[in-house]
């Protein structure tokens, strides 16, 4: 993953998905990487229209619990981000493009969290609309 191909017009925010929500401090001058992130060298982030197939592909109620998204101001973040291909994949439109940061994300970036909540009967977590404004 090495060439950057940012969308035509760049998001106000991005996103970073944790879980258990337990593993952010707000205390955190910078924001820890998970395990995934250690392994592949970057931060994984999603935009908003992402952030829900990420969410119930990578964070599947049936083995997480909870599930905390960051809501982070992308201007603050941008000169660290690489817009990449998701692996394995080939990108066919720009909904396969990830934000990947590269380098420390720091906490003075995330706007506030936002709290998930599983929906059992639907077999998802509740993106509804407005979900990316839940405070």
């Amino acid at each position: 993953m090495t060439d950057s191909h940012p969308p035509a017009v760049l998001p106000r925010y991005v996103y970073k998905l944790i879980s258990p929500a337990s593993d952010f401090n707000p205390k955190d001058k910078v924001l820890p990487l998970s395990a995934l992130d250690k392994a592949d060298g970057f931060y994984h982030l999603s935009t908003k229209e992402q952030a829900p197939g990420t969410a119930n592909r990578f964070f599947p109620g049936s083995r997480f619990s909870d599930l905390l998204v960051l809501k982070i101001d992308y201007q603050g973040i941008a000169p660290l981000v690489k817009w990449e291909t998701a692996k394995g994949e080939h990108p066919t439109d720009q909904s396969r493009i990830f934000p990947h940061v590269y380098g420390d994300l720091l906490q003075q970036h995330i706007v506030f969290p936002i709290s998930m909540m599983w929906q059992p009967n639907l077999g998802s977590w509740d993106f509804t609309e407005g979900w990316e404004d839940r405070q």
